[in-house]
């Protein structure tokens, strides 16, 4: 086997053993993706979800992995508002303390609302408004005719760092390692692209093996899982329900960790 395809098949194998992130973290990583494409309605709706759960930004969290971000799900909302054209609302989430203090500890994300703030200046005093964070200096100032607006600057990219080579695999007589990369390829191929319903469907094939059988089965029951709370399917829960089961029946022993599966579908898989 070459070595791309040794070094790929552990990539799948690590990723296969932790599907499912916290819900937070799910949902800012899909954002943080959504962002890079500059789908900004998808940007809002992820980062407005991690709120939700988690409202405390860090300058450096653990997505998965080896995948370190800062957690800036303010500064992303704000962007995704801007881009929408809410500058109001922009501003609000930039102007949170919290968000600040990581924002400024990050040149990328300082630089891009920065940029924001201006551009938002230009649109509301075009609209003969003030920022919510100005207040004029009389009651009757005549506000100062704004210069011809600039080109908006493109969305700043998110940066997503590769994790480290990782060693090669131990490879049975009955070559394991071939067998484990013509099934799980597409399933987490799928997977990481969000593409559930894929999944479900790659996932109706019976691996050879009871270590493959339990990895796939688990990420089925995680892509059906998803598309359930997503509220996507309506039969997601009980394929989610029947893979989690078939997955314990296969290897008892065998159990989410939970340092990648959220509480919530640890609670699922465990049948509670």
């Amino acid at each position: 086997m070459r070595r791309y395809e040794v070094r790929h098949l552990l990539v799948l194998l690590a990723f296969v053993a932790m599907p499912a992130l916290a819900g937070w973290k799910q949902d800012y990583a899909r954002g943080l993706e959504a962002a890079k494409d500059g789908r900004w309605d998808d940007v809002q709706r992820y980062m407005e979800s991690a709120l939700a759960d988690n409202a405390k930004p860090a300058k450096r969290v653990r997505l998965y992995g080896q995948r370190f971000e800062a957690y800036a799900p303010q500064h992303y909302a704000g962007l995704a508002a801007l881009r929408l054209g809410d500058c109001d609302k922009a501003l609000a989430f930039w102007s949170q303390a919290a968000n600040k203090v990581v924002a400024n500890s990050n040149s990328e994300l300082a630089e891009a609302e920065t940029q924001g703030r201006a551009e938002c200046s230009n649109r509301l005093v075009r609209q003969g408004k003030t920022t919510p964070t100005e207040a004029p200096a009389t009651a009757r100032q005549t506000p100062t005719p704004a210069p011809a607006p600039e080109r908006a600057p493109p969305p700043p990219r998110a940066v997503v760092k590769a994790p480290p080579p990782a060693p090669p695999p131990t490879v049975d007589s009955r070559g394991s390692s071939s067998i484990s990369t013509q099934i799980l390829r597409p399933l987490v191929d799928a997977y990481l692209s969000g593409r559930y319903n894929d999944v479900i469907k790659l996932s109706n094939q019976v691996p050879p093996t009871p270590s493959l059988r339990w990895q796939m089965l688990t990420l089925r029951a995680a892509a059906a899982y998803n598309l359930s709370q997503l509220e996507q399917s309506d039969n997601a829960a009980g394929i989610a329900r029947k893979a989690a089961d078939q997955a314990r029946s296969t290897d008892p022993s065998r159990k989410p960790d939970t340092k990648y599966f959220s509480p919530k579908f640890i609670r699922f898989f465990n049948g509670r």
